[in-house]
């Protein structure tokens, strides 16, 4: 169990940065644990819904996927079994759907949001889609600033490399060495530094670590 005073500080560094993501034009909110964040996408994302999940730990260790399809919701998504084809199709069908959920590979402390890809569908979903873009992000992803964010999501991709059996340079050596080998998960940035135009933001902020 979490000690009462690490869960009062993530709460006031939580709504902080809550704050920080509504300047940039997202909405925002906090939650203390990942339970509460599954109750609040269930709230929040319609019953009849198309819903596209690209590769993200966070949204798959808290439940969503299968609350999702347990409840009726058509889910996209591109892990498990499939062909090479199957796969390419899936990634297509999570950027068009109703709600892209995700989560992310660093938030700073003053509201943007930090993704790295070696495929390019995660981050294309994030910045341009159809609908709903809908973020949960446990607290451990927090960062200082930009700098301190792009080297927290550059370190994300080891375990990343580990789970998918890549040989990339950074499994080896144990950090990320910014390499440009054929294994390298490190090939796509982006930076939300405000909600893009024409597109919808939710981000759920949880007080718990969550994912890479």
């Amino acid at each position: 169990m979490m000690n009462k005073n690490v869960i009062a500080a993530n709460e006031i560094i939580g709504n902080d940065v809550v704050k920080a993501l509504k300047r940039r034009g997202f909405e925002a909110e906090y939650v203390s644990t990942g339970s509460e964040a599954l109750k609040r996408i269930l709230e929040i994302i319609p019953k009849d819904a198309t819903v596209g999940i690209p590769g993200t730990v966070t949204i798959r260790d808290i439940g969503a996927l299968d609350a999702l399809k347990e409840r009726g919701n058509v889910v996209y998504q591109h892990w498990g079994s499939m062909s090479n084809e199957e796969r390419r199709i899936a990634r297509f069908k999570e950027n068009e759907a109703d709600v892209f959920l995700t989560s992310a590979n660093a938030l700073t402390r003053d509201g943007q949001i930090i993704n790295i890809d070696g495929t390019g569908n995660r981050v294309a979903g994030m910045a341009w889609g159809n609908g709903l873009v809908l973020f949960v992000i446990g607290i451990n992803k927090l960062a200082f600033d930009l700098s301190d964010g792009i080297e927290r999501a550059r370190s994300a991709t080891i375990p990343n490399a580990i789970r998918q059996n890549e040989p990339s340079a950074c499994v080896k050596a144990g950090h990320c060495v910014k390499c440009l080998d054929e294994a390298s998960m490190c090939r796509a940035i982006l930076i939300l530094e405000q909600a893009v135009k024409g597109r919808k933001y939710h981000v759920i902020i949880v007080g718990e670590n969550l994912g890479y």
